[in-house]
């Protein structure tokens, strides 16, 4: 590996191409940083199963997203009471809930999680 990279940085000088050294820094640091991007993605490609599995299923996403309303809720009524959550701060529940879901949708279209389809007994035996 070691020596593609070198054979990579003197350029193709049968050819006439050579590199200069500021060209040859430039290419080993665009190395460098390829290789820390695919080590990171390697460290953090299992963090984003739970994520995965959470919108893989709708009763799944809303449940999470409900709680997270609720709890919101939760507090501001603790804080303010209910004629507080009903006159006037219902609408940062709402704001939330929506970008919540906006933001699951847009997960599952970024990660190419698609939902799970119930299977019914039907398909399980054919005939």
């Amino acid at each position: 590996m070691l020596g593609q990279w070198r054979a990579h940085l003197e350029g193709d000088p049968e050819s006439g191409v050579t590199l200069t050294p500021w060209q040859q820094r430039r290419y080993a640091a665009g190395f460098l940083i390829a290789a820390l991007r695919m080590r990171a993605r390697d460290l953090l490609c299992p963090l984003w199963r739970p994520v995965d599995w959470l919108l893989s299923k709708d009763s799944r996403t809303n449940g999470v997203i409900a709680t997270v309303v609720g709890a919101q809720a939760i507090y501001i009524v603790d804080d303010g009471g209910i004629p507080a959550l009903v006159t006037e701060i219902w609408e940062p529940c709402g704001i939330l809930g929506a970008g919540l879901y906006v933001l699951a949708r847009w997960l599952r279209r970024v990660r190419g999680v698609e939902l799970a389809t119930p299977s019914s007994p039907r398909d399980d035996h054919p005939e």
